[in-house]
């Protein structure tokens, strides 16, 4: 494992070394949207956080994050399932996947979001559970 992780880290490395010429320029899809917590969910092996809220791009937006953990409970990985409902005849679908972390009392997760209309997101999200909010970036990865 320690091998596997060593490696990946030299491969990073050398990719930023041959591509620092190359810049990555996200622009917002959206102003930054905050959602309310409607529901948290605790588990052994995996926590569930539910939110809904309104949004710029993706009109009243419900999403469903679906965290596991790594070994000392500090981060892991998770899943995302969301529907956006812009008006009667506009509703978006989303899933997406990545990475999340504890920062004091704050869960901040990066992932990427394939979007029904088949554009891609890279969503920054930051959840505050004292506050029951959820904070979303959204930048456009593909058109």
């Amino acid at each position: 494992m320690k091998y596997l992780a060593g490696l990946i880290l030299v491969a990073i490395a050398t990719t930023t070394v041959f591509a620092d010429h190359h810049a990555l320029n996200l622009e917002a899809r959206q102003p930054r949207a905050e959602l309310d917590i409607t529901t948290i969910q605790i588990g052994e092996d995996l926590s569930i956080v539910s939110a809904e809220g309104a949004t710029g791009e993706y009109g009243r937006v419900y999403v469903t994050y679906s965290l596991t953990y790594n070994r000392d409970g500090s981060g892991g990985s998770f899943t995302m399932q969301g529907r956006g409902y812009v008006d009667a005849d506009t509703v978006f679908s989303g899933s997406g996947a990545g990475m999340w972390s504890r920062d004091g009392h704050l869960i901040r997760m990066s992932q990427v979001t394939s979007i029904s209309d088949g554009t891609q997101n890279l969503d920054i999200i930051v959840i505050d559970p004292l506050n029951r909010t959820l904070t979303v970036d959204v930048y456009a990865l593909q058109d």
